[in-house]
């Protein structure tokens, strides 16, 4: 009975401490600790199913297999739920690839101590501020974003600020620069939303959600610069053109390779194909477990 007792209280504790890990990762702005409170919920989940099996004499099955049944049941009711948010989103009116326009509102940045650190980081680095846009998601809320360019004009990064249940917001980074070829593009970011879907060939894309500093981001960016031997050029665009226009090549691109449904057919099967779906799935399972993505 003891046993039974320690056993509870493990699992009460590793539930407590997965919860624990979520809530500071996302406070202090460390994803890995989100993805390990991930993995740790769900043992705890399976673990919580063993004891249930035991408790209520539902089966009398070794422990190991009502805990791999435990993990699968996890597997399947996550699936599900996520298979239910990709379907509604597939059939909501959020635009996938949205468009920005200029943001005059004057609620650039959220009052926050990470995010005054950022700001005085961008400062010192000598990167000016180009531009604040926004871009509807639906009713009154908004993907906010700002434009920074470097002293030398080669090399830009947007802070996408992404707002959550909470009337915050997260915020991911996304450095781009451009070789002496118009059609190519060095992007390194660290967005941790699920995409899913096609770059278009020459554009050399790196997502490493797991850095949440943009400092770490920025010399991870400078040595895929100096590794790829990329000769970059001037950014002639403006900031909204450069980010409109980027939105329009991979929206047009997804469209003819089969990511999302043709415009006259949405009504009947949402924007996103069945491929396209199964390819979201897949990412939001590699990006919650493993901080990787499928691209």
């Amino acid at each position: 009975m003891s046993q039974q007792i320690t056993i509870e209280y493990l699992l009460f504790g590793a539930v407590l401490i997965s919860l624990l890990l979520s809530i500071v990762g996302s406070r202090i702005n460390l994803p890995i600790f989100s993805v390990l409170g991930r993995w740790l919920r769900w043992f705890a989940f399976a673990g919580v199913f063993v004891l249930v099996m035991h408790y209520f004499e539902l089966s009398f099955r070794p422990v190991w297999i009502h805990f791999l049944t435990g993990i699968t049941l996890w597997f399947l009711l996550e699936t599900a739920y996520n298979w239910l948010a990709i379907n509604a989103l597939s059939n909501s009116d959020i635009p996938l690839f949205p468009s920005f326009k200029i943001n005059d509102e004057g609620d650039e940045w959220p009052a926050n101590k990470e995010f005054i650190a950022v700001r005085e980081w961008l400062r010192t680095a000598q990167f000016k501020r180009l531009s604040a846009l926004k871009a509807k998601l639906y009713g009154e809320m908004y993907l906010r974003a700002l434009i920074y360019e470097s002293a030398d004009k080669k090399t830009r990064i947007q802070l996408l600020f992404i707002p959550t249940r909470k009337s915050a917001a997260s915020v991911c980074y996304t450095i781009t620069s451009q070789p002496a070829s118009s059609s190519s593009r060095l992007i390194t970011d660290n967005l941790f939303l699920p995409y899913g879907g096609y770059y278009p060939e020459g554009w050399e894309v790196l997502r490493k959600p797991l850095i949440g500093s943009l400092q770490r981001l920025y010399r991870l960016h400078e040595k895929r610069l100096s590794i790829f031997e990329h000769i970059t050029v001037v950014f002639e665009d403006t900031a909204l053109d450069e980010l409109n226009d980027q939105q329009r090549i991979l929206e047009k691109l997804n469209l003819k390779i089969g990511f999302l449904v043709p415009l006259q057919e949405r009504e009947a099967d949402g924007k996103i194909t069945y491929e396209g779906r199964y390819r979201i799935w897949k990412e939001m399972w590699l990006l919650a477990y493993f901080g990787r993505t499928v691209s």
